[in-house]
């Protein structure tokens, strides 16, 4: 029952970001999900290293709502490939992803490219948290990270990531996997 009333929170929530946006758009223009643009067309976006290409950040949020607001844009690329994201396919791109929703969300980044790059970026918390990233471990040495989504009844961990196939997507993970969760360095 809590999880029903988490997610029918979180898609209040959603709507109410997202309906005066679509609101407010050109009647004549078709909106899309995703838009693919040019770097020609955002020339601030350009890089020299390897990680997901920069893209407009939203408004400065409050500090108290910052990791909610993680986990809302993480929720609005649920489906994207690394394609829609900016991202490099068909390399391991689940950091990437992550950093390119901080980077959306104002926040700092880590600017690498490894996922257990994140087990050194912020604040460690104890538990999991909508919105906090989550480091996983991976086969034998790799790793994984995503956003907390929440989690199931026996505490495994629902998470948001890339590299899922070439798509965003939220899979569960055993709590096992963890090796740990961290919220951005300025938020408390």
């Amino acid at each position: 029952m809590k999880r029903l009333v988490s997610t029918l929170i979180v898609f209040a929530a959603i709507n109410a970001v997202a309906l005066p946006a679509f609101a407010n758009s050109d009647k004549g223009k078709k909106e899309e999900r995703f838009a693919l643009t040019s770097a020609a067309d955002h020339p601030q976006t350009h890089r020299t290293d390897n990680t997901a290409a920069i893209s407009t950040t939203s408004a400065k949020i409050d500090k108290k709502d910052a990791v909610f607001a993680i986990g809302l844009e993480s929720l609005k690329w649920i489906g994207a490939t690394s394609r829609q994201v900016g991202v490099p396919y068909p390399e391991l791109w689940c950091a990437d992803f992550i950093n390119f929703i901080l980077r959306r969300t104002g926040h700092p980044t880590t600017n690498s490219r490894a996922a257990k790059s994140f087990l050194e970026y912020g604040k460690r918390i104890d538990q999991p948290r909508v919105g906090a990233i989550v480091v996983l471990t991976r086969g034998n040495n790799g790793g994984h990270v995503g956003i907390v989504r929440g989690t199931d009844g026996a505490g495994n961990i629902i998470v948001i990531s890339g590299n899922h196939g070439n798509k965003v997507w939220e899979s569960m993970y055993p709590k096992s996997r963890v090796l740990g969760y961290v919220i951005p360095p300025e938020v408390n």
